[in-house]
């Protein structure tokens, strides 16, 4: 994982498997640990308890069950159009956008693996933010200052991506989440994407309801899993 072994400055890989001996992955990760390599992670199906059960008995931990979300059928009839306040961010608020990101996703796997610290986990978000509005990172930013964000990305097969919403706190419960996503589904669904997706932690009970809310469905769990070597 060049980009991250870059941004962290430590080597960090990645082992991709669906059934694997034991034993290979013994070999793997002694050959991970001879090459340099200081962190695995280990993405896996939720129903895949064998490799689940393998993981964990060489070590690694769970660090995060992830939620993946979709709605479909998008058209341009939302009732944002009465609370609709989100504009597109340029690079002036880039500032603005950094210092809001910061500790904002405090559910996702940075801020709850031990691998990385609270400061590295500010310093992602923040970056990846100013890539977003930079449109190194997303298609779209939208945001309404100071109160939150929205980054959308378009992928294959007619989907957008919705990578980042965040709210600040003190502004949570006062329909900025409601907005910023039915601005983003409305961009959508103007350049022709028919289904968005989006993903949330499962521990991030809030955020599920807020979804579920607003006509989206689960459609996977993912499982990912860390190794610190």
């Amino acid at each position: 994982m060049s980009w991250d072994s870059a941004f962290f400055r430590r080597k960090i890989g990645a082992l991709h498997i669906d059934y694997t001996p034991p034993d290979l992955i013994k070999a793997c990760l002694a050959q991970a640990r001879k090459e340099g390599f200081r962190y695995l992670l280990c993405k896996v199906a939720s129903h895949n308890i064998s490799v689940t059960r393998i993981l964990e008995a060489e070590g690694f931990y769970l660090t995060d069950i992830a939620v993946i979300w979709i709605r479909e059928r998008l058209d341009n009839t939302h009732d944002f159009q009465s609370l609709h306040n989100a504009r597109f961010a340029t690079e002036q608020d880039i500032p603005m956008a950094r210092e809001m990101a910061k500790s904002l996703f405090l559910h996702s796997r940075f801020y709850n693996d031990p691998f990385y610290s609270k400061e590295e986990a500010d310093n992602l978000y923040q970056t990846w933010i100013e890539n977003s509005i930079k449109g190194l990172a997303a298609h779209a930013v939208f945001l309404i200052p100071d109160k939150g964000f929205i980054t959308c990305s378009k992928l294959e097969h007619n989907t957008g991506n919705i990578d980042l919403i965040g709210v600040r706190k003190d502004f949570q419960r006062r329909d900025i989440g409601k907005q910023l996503l039915l601005t983003a589904l409305d961009w959508f669904y103007s350049q022709g994407i028919s289904k968005v997706r989006v993903k949330t932690q499962l521990r991030n009970v809030p955020a599920l309801n807020f979804y579920s809310r607003l006509g989206f469905t689960i459609i996977e769990y993912s499982l990912t899993f860390g190794i610190i070597l």
